[in-house]
């Protein structure tokens, strides 16, 4: 059975108008879906020519099209005529067209440009996300406040059996839990530099902010403290080792939710390592990489690339093998609490597996390598 978020992903806040005309107020109720499109897939609306607005986006060809959805710079960008001159929703209703737009109303971040925004951030107790004022062309003066959720940023684990870490023999299911009746939402990808500036202007941090927008796509480092502190800012917590066991092993009864047992894959793709490009590498040292190995899983050699699609669990997490090492909380074994497999790492690294994990002491300056992290969420129906 599928499950929806009892959370909306648009919601309109109080009127900014203390008497609303009762038709602006069926046309703003009939572009929410129209707000909500550009909101999660603005991405398709970028030309083949790429933006026009510098101060917000920097376009770079090996980052994907998910780090443009539910992405503010993008909605700033386009209200700012970075993809279309004058923008607008047009709206039939009524034997009408109305034209819907966004407000410029909210302070400008000297951090990323001088303008005035086009949205902000607001949480509070109730309510999290991006503020942004709509209005109609032909009803000047008239406003409304809409707060639209990151809707694109996880992915929600299917309720079942799972599996921890690798079994001590090979028949065994060793450690195995389950999260029937609960509801459980995994970020995709990694926490980025860009999430975090919003943060910090949350926090009146500006003075932390990175302002290179070169940067901003590209996973954030934070100390484990600031990790911890990040995803419970949002309602979140730090990624668990478990719950990245039961995102990457692909069970073997996907459709039945008590299997008779609990297997071990060593890969997110494939049940059996020595079969997949990391297996063949292990037992030949002359091993040449291939771009269909890159999307697998980034090790050494390959060429970075964020946001892609290719390098994706069996329920949606990517990365679950290469690219970044990756931070967890470890409630089971507290000190195996770092993904090492990377793309720091050649293919032949024996860190290149499900289940195996070292330790981090939670410093970023004394790690080796920058280490990522992800957050989840348990949503209470």
């Amino acid at each position: 059975m599928l499950f929806f978020r009892s959370r909306p992903e648009i919601v309109k806040i109080k009127d900014a108008a203390p008497k609303q005309d009762k038709l602006f107020a069926q046309v703003i109720a009939a572009a929410l879906p129209e707000v909500k499109e550009l909101w999660e897939n603005g991405d398709r609306l970028i030309p083949k020519t790429g933006l026009n607005c510098p101060a917000e986006i920097k376009p770079d060809k090996e980052v994907g099209s998910s780090y443009y959805q539910c992405q503010p710079h993008l909605w700033q960008c386009y209200w700012a005529g970075g993809i279309e001159e004058t923008p607008s929703l047009k709206i039939d209703l009524s034997g009408q067209t109305f034209h819907v737009t966004a407000e410029s109303v909210f302070p400008a971040i000297s951090q990323f440009s001088s303008l005035p925004r086009f949205y902000e951030f607001k949480k509070s107790q109730n309510l999290s996300g991006i503020v942004v004022s709509l209005a109609v062309k032909e009803f000047p003066g008239e406003s409304q406040l809409v707060l639209l959720k990151d809707s694109c940023r996880d992915v929600y684990l299917p309720q079942r059996i799972y599996g921890y870490g690798k079994a001590s023999q090979k028949n065994s299911e060793g450690f195995i839990w389950d999260n029937f009746d609960r509801h459980i939402f995994i970020d995709k990808f990694y926490v980025t530099n860009q999430q975090v500036n919003l943060w910090r202007v949350a926090k009146n941090e500006f003075s932390k902010i990175i302002s290179d927008r070169s940067l901003w796509y590209r996973p954030a480092l934070l100390d484990r403290s600031e990790q911890i502190e990040y995803c419970g800012f949002f309602g979140k917590r730090l990624m668990e080792a478990h719950l990245a066991d039961a995102a990457s092993m692909a069970p073997a009864e996907s459709k039945n939710p008590l299997p008779s047992f609990v297997n071990r894959p060593q890969t997110p793709w494939q049940r059996d390592l020595s079969k997949s490009f990391l297996g063949l590498a292990r037992i030949n040292p002359d091993y040449q990489l291939s771009p269909l190995d890159c999307q697998l899983a980034q090790v050494k050699g390959c060429k970075d690339r964020y946001f892609t699609t290719d390098s994706t669990s069996w329920m949606g997490m990517n990365f679950p093998l290469g690219f970044y090492p990756e931070s967890f909380i470890n409630p089971i074994e507290p000190q195996k609490n770092l993904k090492l497999s990377s793309k720091f790492l050649p293919a032949s690294s024996e860190w290149h597996e499900l289940g195996y994990r070292t330790s981090w002491n939670g410093s970023q300056k004394e790690s080796a390598n920058p280490v990522a992290f992800r957050c989840y969420e348990e949503v209470i129906k």
